[in-house]
């Protein structure tokens, strides 16, 4: 039996919905999977099967570095989005044209985009929690137009 794994990425925001859905699978195509639509992006997510709970270990997810990819990433990162991380396995005897209805969740996760950076070629987005991992202090925040209004520039 020859297994596969499908990867997807939905960055999203409570009060907008959902802003994008990228797939990592399905190469140069869209694909229909859950009633949404998911687009083609070629990333990789690192810390996401580590087998760690309860640490507070973020994931990073590198993406490549195009236009369209970096005004995403920057907009998630100011408006501090979330981003939601599904991994499935599947038959890939069964096709792979297309996701199957049979695929079963193995690890999912949803962090705060916390962080970004990259080279010329690729960007990675830090995924994580915004709550402080020691102590009662207050959580850390970052303070978005949303929160304030737009600054005054003189």
């Amino acid at each position: 039996m020859a297994r596969g794994q499908a990867q997807y990425l939905r960055i999203f925001d409570e009060a907008a919905g959902t802003l994008q859905r990228w797939q990592n699978y399905y190469i140069n195509s869209t694909v229909t999977f859950n009633g949404a639509a998911w687009a083609f992006m070629g990333f990789d997510v690192d810390g996401f099967t580590a087998g760690q709970t309860g640490d507070e270990g973020g994931v990073s997810v590198t993406l490549p570095a195009t236009a369209y990819v970096v005004d995403t990433v920057e907009d998630a990162l100011r408006n501090a989005r979330l981003c939601e991380l599904s991994m499935y396995e599947f038959d890939t005897l069964d096709g792979n044209d297309a996701p199957q209805d049979g695929q079963q969740l193995i690890a999912s996760y949803v962090g705060e985009v916390v962080g970004a950076g990259g080279a010329f070629e690729s960007l990675t987005l830090e995924l994580g929690s915004s709550l402080s991992p020691v102590g009662s202090q207050v959580p850390p925040r970052k303070f978005t137009s949303r929160l304030i209004g737009v600054p005054v520039k003189l």
